[in-house]
């Protein structure tokens, strides 16, 4: 029923959004009136995972529909072959029209992956790139700027007002350009995926938004830099992989509560002008009569800390950078609902495929969850993973495991301590959890060799594609990992 009416999809995303956000989510002050609608309108998903909690390892993941030690993307230094069969290739050879705007994340940076209609704004800080807003910007007299350059970066920590008029900023730029999109549009069935920049950092709204949540009740920030001493070597270098790289050399190894509050307070500002963009968005739907014919999901790459654990942005699984909100409206969905069923990205490309009527491929790991869309009160899954280079993490809905190459892990007990403050990696009192849970995690690594991989660039051949994976099964297998035995 639902599939025969839908005749359109159509994805929004954000970058870096965590999930607890947005009012449905919790945070009641936010102003977000197209979100909220979509919420009101829709099904509202509790419990959905990004694949990787970093940019292009997750979008990857949709793009194809594997998990990142499958598709041999686990960093933001390698990509997915040219000639691999992405979700846009398998709509246009059904003959739907495919378009994408904004970042996409591929590389090259302007490679379609089989998109046909292209609109590039790559990244705030990719200043070199000459993509559609750097024209746009050029056109209007303006330069396309480092955010490093604006006074007060590095003492805010990328916390800064945009020196752009609101109608130039980045998401401006791709909310107009999406409803350009949609004004030529015809007969055909179309997906599209608009994607925006924010509030992925720098946190810079426009001057006219920038003091919106200045005395907001914004929730402080969980634990401390402190805490980093009880976790994985890789934690405690996030911070400096920033001081040193050079599109931030900025050192966030000590924010301060007054930075994380304005930090908070920016970013949370991004998500109003990106929620500003989607009504103009439906009301383009809307004016074209396919708002009645077309599937609108909402959803991030992946989250980021905003100071959580003493730790800016992102690569890590707690649930700040891992959970990401999702909310499917359309017609035939059930609305004012919510789901509990764990949900990750590439379930998404599944799921598209499916309500097309295009055959899933073998190569995609991900789930049809069509039928959460008749019935979102049931639960297909209660188990997630997540996977980084060197690390993975599989998450159920009372425990979360993570396991790293080098030997050290994490364990967190969501029921008791679910702020991860405290880490019950290798605690006698979690060992049949933990032997529980290393055990999945093993069978998910292990289930890659059922698939084919479409790494690329930068990528060793596919006999080492999961080595650093394969370190963490025979880690496991040798029993290098003290306590499980």
């Amino acid at each position: 029923y639902i599939m025969s009416q839908i005749t359109n999809i159509l994805f929004i995303t954000t970058d870096q959004q965590r999930q607890d956000s947005l009012p449905c989510y919790g945070l009641d002050f936010m102003q977000t009136p197209a979100l909220d609608r979509l919420a009101h309108e829709g099904i509202v998903f509790d419990t959905c995972v990004s694949p990787s909690p970093v940019c292009q390892p997750a979008r990857a993941s949709f793009t194809i529909g594997q998990y990142p030690h499958v598709h041999g993307v686990p960093d933001n230094f390698r990509w997915i072959r040219p000639d691999s069969p992405t979700i846009a290739r398998l709509f246009n050879q059904a003959g739907w029209h495919t378009a994408a705007i904004g970042k996409m994340h591929y590389h090259p940076w302007d490679n379609p992956e089989g998109f046909q209609y292209r609109v590039i704004a790559e990244d705030k800080r990719h200043i070199f790139r000459p993509d559609h807003w750097t024209h746009y910007l050029e056109q209007h007299g303006y330069s396309r700027d480092h955010p490093a350059m604006i006074p007060g970066y590095a003492d805010h920590l990328g916390a800064v007002v945009s020196p752009l008029p609101e109608a130039l900023h980045i998401d401006s730029f791709l909310g107009d350009e999406a409803v350009r999109w949609i004004e030529t549009l015809g007969e055909q069935p179309f997906f599209g995926w608009i994607s925006f920049n924010s509030p992925h950092d720098p946190y810079d709204p426009p001057e006219s938004l920038a003091d919106l949540y200045q005395d907001a009740p914004i929730p402080e920030a969980v634990g401390s830099v402190d805490e980093l001493a009880d976790k994985p070597p890789y934690q405690r270098n996030i911070s400096s992989f920033y001081k040193k790289n050079l599109l931030y050399l900025t050192d966030y190894s000590h924010m301060t509560a007054e930075q994380i509050r304005r930090m908070r307070a920016y970013y949370l500002a991004t998500v109003t002008l990106v929620d500003k963009q989607i009504a103009k968005i439906l009301h383009a739907l809307e004016a074209k009569h396919l708002l009645d014919s077309t599937l609108i999901v909402f959803s991030s790459d992946h989250g980021d800390h905003l100071g959580d654990h003493g730790l800016p942005f992102k690569s890590t699984y707690y649930e700040s950078a891992l959970m990401v909100p999702l909310i499917m409206r359309g017609p035939g969905l059930p609305a004012g609902t919510r789901c509990a069923s764990a949900i990750n990205w590439i379930d998404l490309h599944a799921t598209f495929l499916a309500l097309a009527g295009i055959e899933i491929p073998d190569h995609v790991q991900g789930a049809d969850m069509r039928e959460l869309l008749h019935s979102p009160e049931k639960s297909l899954n209660t188990e997630a993973y997540s996977e980084l280079l060197g690390s993975a993490m599989v998450r159920t809905p009372t425990h979360k495991l993570v396991l790293c190459d080098d030997g050290t892990g994490e364990l967190y007990d969501l029921q008791e301590r679910p702020l991860e403050v405290h880490n019950h990696f290798n605690d006698p009192r979690y060992r049949e959890i933990q032997d529980e849970l290393t055990s999945k995690l093993l069978q998910h690594l292990l289930a890659h060799s059922r698939y084919r991989s479409f790494g690329g660039g930068r990528h060793p051949s596919d006999a080492q594609r999961t080595q650093a994976f394969q370190a963490i099964q025979e880690k496991i297998q040798n029993h290098a990992y003290p306590g499980l035995r």
